[in-house]
């Protein structure tokens, strides 16, 4: 969870940086929408690649091997899509819509590059292996601690 979420402040960071950075843009009302669509599509690559390495099962290099198998096509396949989505937003007029292109486009290729070249490569360094960090849900608690809690006979 670590890697993931500083996968996405750097990627948030990169696209709201590059937005000040390179076109000079202040923090109005359109940016801020536009800025929690940013962090929505930030989450999308690193989360689904992280649900994958959590599935597999083993050493941090099965667990990576797996991800990248199960789930790699589909982040690049998803991130072309949502890229050439972005990339028709630039034939618009409305500043709004550039704007919105430019944030798409600069958020899919920093959210695809820190999925696959940063969150990717810290899993396969340092991710858990095994079972290790796994959080039990709630009902698996409750049924382990019934199971040992101590038995009282009937009266």
């Amino acid at each position: 969870a670590t890697f993931a979420t500083t996968s996405i402040v750097f990627i948030v960071a990169g696209v709201l940086g590059a937005a000040k950075l390179y076109y000079d843009w202040d923090l109005g009302i359109a940016e801020s929408i536009a800025g929690v669509i940013v962090i929505g599509f930030s989450v999308d690559y690193t989360v689904h690649l992280g649900h994958m390495y959590k599935e597999g099962e083993g050493s941090r290099e099965a667990k990576t091997r797996h991800a990248l198998t199960y789930m790699g096509t589909t982040v690049i396949g998803g991130g072309l899509t949502t890229l050439s989505a972005g990339l028709v937003l630039f034939l618009c007029t409305l500043t709004f819509f550039t704007k919105m292109a430019l944030l798409l486009v600069w958020t899919i290729l920093l959210s695809i590059v820190y999925a696959l070249f940063f969150f990717m490569p810290l899993c396969i360094l340092f991710g858990p292996e095994d079972r290790f960090g796994e959080v039990p849900s709630i009902p698996a608690l409750f049924t382990a601690l019934r199971r040992d809690s101590p038995k009282v006979a009937p009266s």
